[in-house]
This record gives structure tokens, sequence and C-alpha cells, in this order.
């Protein structure tokens, strides 16, 4: 019997030096976001020790670090110091801090840009405590040119023609919706919805310009001529 209460007194004490406070983010080695989510946000938790009430502040500075998308062009979030407060606990949800990303929107970009949150000078906790195991979060940013989501067609997937154009482009293999079509120097030149698969393009002036067009399948992003 003595035997037994030893080994689970053991059992108990191992368990709590197990036990302790967890701090980082909410996702695991990446986060993704289109860049006209308004909810778009860096998610910070604690796990207070046993679930109990924090007795003491857990945080981090948070930094930011340029990658293909900029801080002040891409994105407005700067370096900045976040700590949880004694009393935070997971009953209130107090342990979830979000902040916001505010991305800004760019209707000429397509495709994705990204970013990485570091997470430096602990507060209250090692890097042993971090979760995951991570102080580094990539953050991506997808761009569509419009905001609603759709892939990027391949030239494979449509057909575009005549090029070059003189009065009417058409759109094939595909059922287009609306469109934009912007000049080289990122001048949004025509716009509109599109019917019969067709876009009237004799107000045009003779050059290049980019197509944008939203399909049932996707978007179309394609430079075409104006003759």
């Amino acid at each position: 019997m003595k035997k037994v209460i030893l080994i689970v007194a053991v059992l108990f004490f191992a368990i709590g030096l197990k036990a302790q406070t967890r701090f980082g983010f909410g996702q695991i080695d990446y986060d993704n976001w289109n860049v006209n989510d308004p909810n778009a946000h860096l998610l910070l938790l604690v796990w207070p020790q046993n679930n109990d009430t924090l007795d003491f502040e857990v945080g981090a500075d948070i930094f930011v670090l340029d990658g293909t998308a900029k801080a002040g062009i891409d994105f407005n979030m700067s370096t900045s110091k976040w700590t949880f407060p004694i009393g935070t606990n997971i009953f209130d949800s107090s342990n979830r801090k979000k902040i916001a990303y505010n991305f800004v929107p760019n209707t000429t970009f397509w495709g994705k840009k990204d970013f990485t949150i570091k997470l430096g000078n602990l507060q209250g906790v090692t890097s042993a405590d971090l979760l995951n195991g991570q102080d580094l979060l990539r953050v991506i940013i997808d761009y569509d040119g419009t905001g609603i989501g759709l892939p990027k067609l391949s030239v494979h997937d449509y057909r575009l023609y005549p090029i070059p154009a003189s009065t009417m482009l058409y759109i094939g293999g595909v059922n287009p919706t609306a469109y934009k079509i912007y000049d080289l120097s990122g001048r949004l030149a025509q716009e509109g919805g599109i019917l019969q698969s067709s876009i009237d393009v004799s107000n045009l002036g003779n050059g290049l310009y980019v197509l944008y067009a939203q399909t049932d399948k996707g978007m179309i992003v394609q430079k075409f001529l104006k003759d």
C-alpha cells in the first residue's frame, strides 16, 4: 500500500514539474489572409499553468520582419510589446489577444506577399515555454486585384482574342462577369460588366494594356494590345 501511495505521489510530482505556462502564436508556422479581410490579425495566446489564473505577467516584444511585404506599405503593424497581465485566465478569453495587420489593398498587384513576425525579449517565460516551440510566424497575404479571393487562371484555361484588338475583345472557354483594364502605368483605363463574353475596347487609345477579368473559374490577368 505504501508503494502504491509513493508511486502516485511521484506521478503527481512529475506532472507538476511538467505543468508550465505556455505563450505564443495561435497559428503554427504560417498565417494566411486575403488582403481585403478586415479581420486579419495576429493571435497571441497564453495558457496559465494548470489553466489557473495567471499570477505573473507574460509577454514579449513583437518584431515585424519585412519579406516581400513591407511594413507601412503593404500592411501597418509596427514593432510593439504585448504583455498578458496578472489575473489573465482562459475562462473569460482574456488569454487571447488579437493584433490587427491592417493590410493595405492593392488593386494592381496580383499574387502573394509575405512578412514575418518574431517574438523576442520574452517576459515571464523562456523559449522552452513557447507554444509549438516557435518564435517566428510567417504571414502570407493573398492579393487578387479585386479582393474576391479568386485564383488566377492559366493562359491555357481560356482564350483571349483577337490580339491585337481594335473594337471588341472576346473571352472564350470561361464565363466572364466583370473586368478592369489598366494601362502600363497602373492607371485604370476602363471597367464594367461583361455581356456575351465580349468587351468593347474601341474607346481605348492604341497601346498595351492589362486585363483583369472575373470569371466562373477564376481571375484572368493578361496583357493585350489595342490597335
